[in-house]
């Protein structure tokens, strides 16, 4: 006869976790597989860090430097500093790029600088060099712990700054536009001559532009929890929908051959976007004059500003 078994004085097995990746093999020294969420992983980040180096939210930061810190330096400092930051910081999915509040803080600091007669690349060198000491302090002291006492509602409201940031760009260069180039019902211009006068449907074509691409987006987004297309392709298309509808809407400009619309000022090859203002190399004594030496110690204060942007950014937001 079957003899019962007694109870486990231990008490019961507990049960096996499940791994995380459905590819992950069973044993941690069986052959691995490999996974599809890391080549994934790799262009959400391209994605999510390409768009924003070159346009600065709806505009470029060249725009608002005249020239002095535009496409071209943004996208390599970008890259440098993600390549760093993924083998160096053991989080290479973290995303550390260009965004809403800096383009603010740029923005501020070269009014500063031109309003008081100082050179706005060399100052923002001299930030550099103070945010690279605040860095390091803060790394030796491990000051992530601060992360404990920010709430979510903080987490939020930073959040929602950054959004609304974006949102503001966005409208305020489409009304430049339409200010550049206004819809009227008559335009006086001579027959003889080739007329130099707005063009209406450059503000148009702007708006349907940026519209498609909103829409297309939140509906791609949308499309990820729908009943069709199989459920890995859905995620797929849900996952990189802004991707694709920027791809789609410049693509639509591309093929519209007889209206105009503003595009990036993006030299050609590894040059600056303004040659002749500035080069790769900057002086921080200033090049045209002498930079003030109270400015290289004041500088610490915007210097913790933006130290204190990029902190938010990378710990609660991301």
């Amino acid at each position: 006869p079957l003899i019962p078994m007694s109870p486990c004085p231990c008490g019961p097995m507990p049960p096996v976790p499940k791994p995380l990746c459905p590819h992950a093999p069973p044993h941690p020294h069986a052959p691995m597989s490999p996974c599809p969420h890391a080549p994934m992983s790799l262009g959400w980040g391209d994605t999510a860090l390409c768009p924003p180096a070159p346009t600065g939210s709806a505009r470029p930061p060249g725009e608002k430097t005249k020239g002095m810190m535009g496409v071209s330096e943004l996208l390599i400092s970008t890259c440098v500093q993600c390549v760093l930051f993924s083998l160096l910081s053991a989080q290479p999915l973290l995303v550390v790029g260009f965004s809403g509040p800096l383009l603010v803080f740029e923005e501020a600091f070269y009014s500063f600088c031109t309003g008081n007669g100082m050179e706005y690349i060399v100052g923002r060198v001299w930030i550099g060099f103070w945010l690279i000491l605040l860095v390091l302090v803060v790394v030796a002291c491990e000051g992530s712990f601060l992360v404990r006492y920010l709430s979510r509602y903080t987490q939020e409201i930073f959040s929602f700054l950054i959004s609304l940031i974006f949102i503001y760009e966005t409208f305020s260069k489409l009304v430049t536009i339409f200010k550049d180039h206004p819809l009227k019902r008559h335009y006086n211009v001579q027959a003889t001559a080739k007329p130099d006068v707005p063009e209406p449907n450059t503000a148009l074509l702007s708006l349907v532009l940026m519209a498609g691409t909103f829409f297309l987006a939140f509906f791609l987004r949308k499309f990820k929890n729908s009943a069709f297309l199989p459920g890995r392709v859905r995620r797929l298309i849900g996952d990189f929908g802004v991707p694709i509808s920027i791809f789609i809407m410049a693509l639509v400009d591309f093929f519209i051959k007889d209206t105009y619309t503003q595009k990036l000022n993006v030299p050609k090859g590894l040059e600056v976007t303004n040659a002749s203002a500035r080069g790769w190399f900057i002086n921080p004594m200033g090049k045209n004059y002498t930079f003030p030496i109270w400015m290289m110690f004041a500088s610490v204060v915007p210097a913790l500003l933006v130290f204190i942007l990029i902190f938010l950014e990378t710990q609660i937001t991301t």
